[in-house]
């Protein structure tokens, strides 16, 4: 548990950045995110860091998004001066409901860690996506080149990934740098989620089908491999489809994917493949869009470790009495019974216990907040998709980009909450963002001072080939 010392001098430091900094502390942001999860386990196993120590730098990130979010409406109702676009109301209501539906439980005896982790993943969506607007909006210089930062900063960290991954030596981490340690002491997290034999989080348990490259799947300085994967999503297809061809791309590329892959995070595959079909069907690269849908059926019937990988999920599937449990049997639950439990119109509350759709983000909205806050998010997500859409001229190409993460949306959240993480999913908001500010909108009378800010828009994202 975090010291008030501790946690009130991270505070002051962080409403200090942010009052000298500004927008710029987005840096510390990201950087922060990207390298918390090995940087306090080593603080903690290595340096003897004390637990109250540790526990309020954990919480650094959160704290540093929640000044930067009070900051942004400050700045957006003096400075913008213009409604919100309608994929933030919506976004707004969504996490109102969640908020109310979570004060509910905490009233009827919830317990209030989980009801306090619950909010906090329900609340950073709307949270990312008001700091990328409002940046894109009053700085749409930095906002453009804070992109191309984080992208090719990104691109280092895949590489850096790569060597954690293939060079440490299976008792490196419970060594140096002691994960499930720091996830039980720190995190509150149950012995179930850890190794604790080997230091590191369930998730980077390595693939038994993959096991002669490396004990562990691919996590790097997040810590995490499904982090790691959805981090490593929005740079790659930046590259691919946004950003002009130059003589680094396909490094940067082949860079990128090395990393995806070894992080064995079905999810993230699953999310750039979707993405980059959705891309190749809206530019009309039909031999392309049909040369990489058989690249995952080559690839099934042709390498065995990937088959495996694949069988895995589905042998033990059952279509009449699935039990919720893995991927596939949480998608056949889900539209199976998630819809008619009687229990999921208003949801059951914050405890995990009360889970039955244990794999399923679609599951986790119903389960624990109910009908309404399932159906406000799908509005939110149609609402973004049309919304970037009416902008969307073919020559500026992150918009579509967007759009094709929001249809990997779609298809990812039947297997887990993932767009709620933190780590992993701030390039994705933070791009979002960007591509709303932009958006086209039936423009009435503003002013002078907006329609000077609306020309400036006009540049943040690039055209194809201009980056």
């Amino acid at each position: 548990m975090a010291e008030p010392i501790y946690l009130s001098l991270v505070f002051i430091i962080c409403l200090i950045a942010v009052y000298f900094l500004r927008l710029k502390c987005l840096y510390i942001l990201f950087i922060d995110a990207f390298v918390q999860n090995t940087a306090l386990p080593y603080m903690y196993t290595s340096l003897g860091a004390s637990r109250g120590l540790v526990a309020s730098l954990l919480v650094s990130k959160e704290v540093l998004l929640a000044i930067l979010f009070v900051w942004c409406l400050y700045v957006w109702q003096s400075d913008v001066q213009r409604p919100w676009p309608k994929p933030v109301v919506i976004l707004f209501l969504f996490t109102c409901y969640c908020t109310v539906r979570i004060g509910f439980a905490l009233a009827l005896g919830d317990d209030p860690t989980q009801c306090f982790r619950k909010l906090r993943v329900i609340c950073l969506p709307l949270l990312f996506l008001v700091v990328a607007i409002t940046t894109a909006c009053t700085e749409p210089e930095f906002a453009r080149r804070f992109l191309k930062q984080m992208t090719y900063l990104l691109v280092v960290l895949a590489f850096v990934g790569i060597l954690m991954f293939l060079l440490p030596a299976r008792d490196f981490w419970i060594q140096h740098a002691n994960m499930a340690t720091y996830g039980l002491d720190i995190r509150g997290e149950d012995p179930d989620e850890v190794v604790e034999g080997e230091g590191i989080r369930n998730t980077a348990r390595g693939r038994d089908e993959f096991a002669f490259l490396a004990p562990f799947r691919a996590f790097g300085t997040f810590g995490d491999p499904l982090a790691m994967g959805f981090a490593l999503s929005s740079p790659f297809l930046l590259f691919g489809f946004a950003y002009k061809w130059k003589w680094f791309t396909w490094v940067a590329l082949v860079v990128l994917a090395a990393g995806l892959f070894a992080t064995f995070d079905r999810s993230a595959w699953i999310f750039v493949f979707v993405g980059s079909l959705f891309i190749m069907f809206r530019r009309r690269k039909y031999k392309w869009l049909l040369a990489l849908a058989l690249v995952p059926i080559v690839a099934l019937l042709t390498v065995p470790p990937l088959a495996e990988f694949a069988k895995y999920e589905t042998e033990d599937l059952s279509w009449s009495h699935p039990q919720g449990q893995g991927h596939a049997e949480s998608i056949v639950a889900l539209y199976q019974r998630g819809f008619t439990d009687p229990g999921n119109i208003l949801g059951k509350g914050m405890k995990d216990e009360v889970r039955v759709i244990t794999e399923s983000g679609y599951g986790f909205l119903l389960e624990h907040f109910g009908f309404a806050a399932f159906f406000l998010w799908m509005w939110f997500l149609i609402s973004t998709y049309r919304y970037l859409k009416l902008r969307d001229s073919g020559h500026w190409q992150i918009p579509l980009v967007s759009e094709a993460m929001i249809v990997g949306i779609f298809v990812v959240m039947h297997f887990s909450h993932y767009p709620f993480s933190f780590i992993g999913w701030i390039p994705i908001w933070y791009i979002f963002g960007l591509s709303v500010a932009a958006a086209k909108v039936p423009v009435t009378a503003y002013g002078q001072a907006v329609q000077s800010r609306g020309r400036g828009m006009k540049n943040l994202l690039p055209e194809s080939g201009a980056v």
